[in-house]
């Protein structure tokens, strides 16, 4: 699946998108108008994302990142309010690549994920 996602499918997609990317290393961006591009967390193990569906809060996104263990205390929890749209954005291999969360307000939440870099093996 690439590209928008679709309202009535928010919610078992987002349970799977944070099940299959669970650990990955993410970057979070924000684009807005007012403040152009804020880059508010990078390179933090992504946690999950959830639809909040009820209440005063209803149709808003809430991204987790953070650190695993007791050495690492960063954590984040982003809120999107009055999320009207969902793109997911793939790379030239397939992998989920990116989530784009617009919201009510127009502004932009960009989730990346970051592809580590394998060093080459060394000879003993």
């Amino acid at each position: 699946m690439q590209g928008e996602i679709q309202k009535e499918q928010w919610q078992a997609y987002l349970d799977e998108f944070s099940k299959r990317n669970s650990g990955r290393m993410a970057s979070l961006q924000v684009l807005s108008e007012e403040l152009g591009t804020q880059e508010e967390a990078e390179m933090l193990p992504f946690e999950g994302v959830t639809l909040e569906t009820k209440g005063s809060t209803a149709a808003s996104v809430e991204i987790m990142l953070g650190g695993r263990g007791a050495g690492d205390d960063r954590n984040l929890t982003h809120t999107v309010s009055q999320v009207r749209s969902i793109v997911l954005k793939r790379g030239a291999d397939g992998r989920e690549d990116a989530l784009e969360i617009e919201a009510g307000d127009g502004a932009k939440v960009i989730l990346v994920f970051k592809a580590l870099v394998e060093l080459p093996a060394t000879a003993s």
